[in-house]
């Protein structure tokens, strides 16, 4: 009887671990395929962060080659080297324009959403929460452009001219040339604004865009494995 006993409880022990056994293997099974869902999810997401990179990428670099390629005109102003000549090179355009970049981050939040914690997704996130700093940069200066802008339009009698046609040396007035060639109030609206372009934007554009380069090719290495 003893015997019996003891090799139904075996049985049943046995059965037991069989079952609990087949549970773990479901979970495990369920585990791997949950995490192959979101990771294929993220993939997708990472493909949509490239393409947004891609164009983010184009736009912050076209915002850099222009500023450096009227630095000069800014460095003439500011050591007072002035020409009549320098109006053929945008001499009074150069504090009335400004960057307004418009990012694509509409992949860094689908990535918030699924919270993303592993290693690459939050240097993701937190590039583009850094980069939100180059919209909030763009608006002052943009906000101080308007204002020099307004400045002409209330003072100056060649405003009219200015804003309605590409300035040179040929084409402007005397009263026109001789603000933007000899007046310290534009120099020193000029060295104002230099601080902001390129002591604080245009330093941090040369920062980021290495950087925003180097994450691409992290998500393209991450999508091929």
């Amino acid at each position: 009887m003893e015997n019996k006993t003891s090799k139904y409880l075996k049985y049943a022990i046995g059965e037991i671990l069989l079952v609990v056994i087949g549970i773990l293997i479901a979970l495990q099974i369920n585990n791997w395929n949950e995490k192959r869902k979101i990771q294929k999810e993220i993939q997708g997401i990472y493909s949509q962060i490239i393409h947004g990179l891609d164009n983010d990428i184009v736009e912050l670099s076209d915002n850099l080659n222009y500023y450096e390629s009227i630095e000069p005109i800014f460095d003439k102003v500011i050591s007072d080297s002035r020409t009549v000549e320098l109006l053929d090179d945008g001499l009074s355009r150069i504090i009335s324009r400004s960057a307004a970049t418009v990012l694509n981050n509409s992949g860094v939040e689908r990535l918030k959403t699924i919270s993303a914690n592993d290693s690459l997704s939050l240097k993701v996130i937190e590039m583009y929460e850094l980069l939100e700093w180059f919209n909030a940069r763009e608006k002052m200066i943009s906000d101080d452009t308007k204002k020099f802008t307004t400045i002409y339009r209330d003072n100056y009698s060649w405003y009219p001219e200015w804003i309605s046609k590409s300035i040179n040396k040929d084409n402007s007035s005397p009263e026109l040339q001789d603000y933007f060639v000899n007046s310290q109030e534009y120099r020193h609206n000029v060295i104002y604004l230099y601080q902001q372009i390129y002591n604080n934007y245009v330093r941090l554009l040369r920062i980021r865009i290495p950087q925003l380069e180097q994450i691409r090719i992290e998500l393209q290495n991450a999508i091929n494995q």
